[in-house]
């Protein structure tokens, strides 16, 4: 090859590359928070973003509720007296209560909302026979909790006070309501419900009104969680043959993928900086917290 033809397709290239734009740069590795390979569950942060409150299968009958901090990744029971399988916390925005699901009997669950100010504990408490709370989340001005409740064969969203009183049903559709998390102004939460036949994320109103389906795949898509600003939600995926952690805009456009895994990316919650989420990943069989930097 001539010196004029080595520079033709030197001079092609260079245009090639312009009309594309610049190379992507490459994600972020995550950062893996745990390395003890024990079976994860519902990771979140606490108000400002210093702690992790998650669950860990503590024995083969008991999730334990334990507290991370970041700084030096010390871990800790949340409550060191419990005796019962207690998992899937959440944490006030003033960092003043924890609420959790709490095992009451075989197949009983209930919802208890700690008051860490005063150590005091207060539950809603299931109905007799097999009944259960789960997915307990405070309003951003802490008058509320939202929970999914199974009334009449329909799994549905209800709210109650802090004091576990004046329980309100905020959803009534077929099929099941789960997961609920309100819009950092309290204004709307995001839920995932199987009301059309699939689990899809839907929007509503505080109140329960305005209901609005915001994805439309035929497999579940399921644990939505608003972003700090209120303007993307995180949620998990099966689109791609096993669950993986995905970010659109409030709105339902803009699909962005997080994780790329053939194994399972679960659970995630955003930290308070709005640029991370905290996942719990499965690698080679077992299960840690790691932080994965969103796109």
């Amino acid at each position: 090859m001539s010196f004029f033809d080595r520079k033709r397709q030197y001079l092609v290239g260079s245009m090639i590359l312009l009309l594309l734009g610049p190379w992507p740069s490459c994600a972020e590795e995550p950062v893996r928070l745990t390395s003890d390979g024990r079976l994860k569950a519902t990771p979140v942060f606490s108000h400002d973003g210093t702690e992790l409150v998650f669950a860990v299968l503590e024995n083969p009958k008991m999730f334990r509720l334990m507290t991370m901090q970041l700084a030096d990744r010390s871990v800790e029971p949340l409550r060191k007296a419990a005796t019962t399988a207690e998992f899937e916390p959440a944490c006030s925005r003033d960092g003043r209560y924890c609420a959790f699901v709490r095992q009451r009997g075989v197949l009983r669950l209930s919802v208890a909302i700690l008051d860490k100010q005063t150590d005091t504990l207060v539950e809603v408490l299931p109905p007799p026979g097999f009944a259960g709370m789960r997915s307990p989340t405070f309003s951003p001005d802490n008058s509320r909790v939202l929970y999914s409740f199974a009334d009449e064969s329909r799994q549905q969203i209800f709210s109650t006070d802090l004091r576990a009183n004046d329980p309100q049903k905020l959803t009534n559709s077929p099929g099941i309501n789960n997961w609920p998390n309100f819009s950092p102004d309290g204004k709307e939460i995001v839920f995932g419900s199987s009301r059309d036949g699939n689990f899809d994320i839907y929007l509503m109103q505080c109140d329960g009104s305005n209901v609005q389906r915001l994805t439309h795949n035929p497999v579940q898509d399921i644990r939505p969680r608003f972003s700090p600003d209120g303007k993307r939600i995180v949620f998990v995926g099966h689109r791609h043959g096993n669950s993986e952690i995905y970010v659109m805009d409030r709105d339902g456009t803009n699909l962005v993928r997080v994780t790329h895994h053939p194994e399972r990316d679960d659970y995630p919650d955003w930290h308070t900086d709005g640029k991370q989420l905290v996942v719990v990943s499965e690698r080679g069989g077992r299960h840690d917290l790691y932080l994965v930097r969103v796109p």
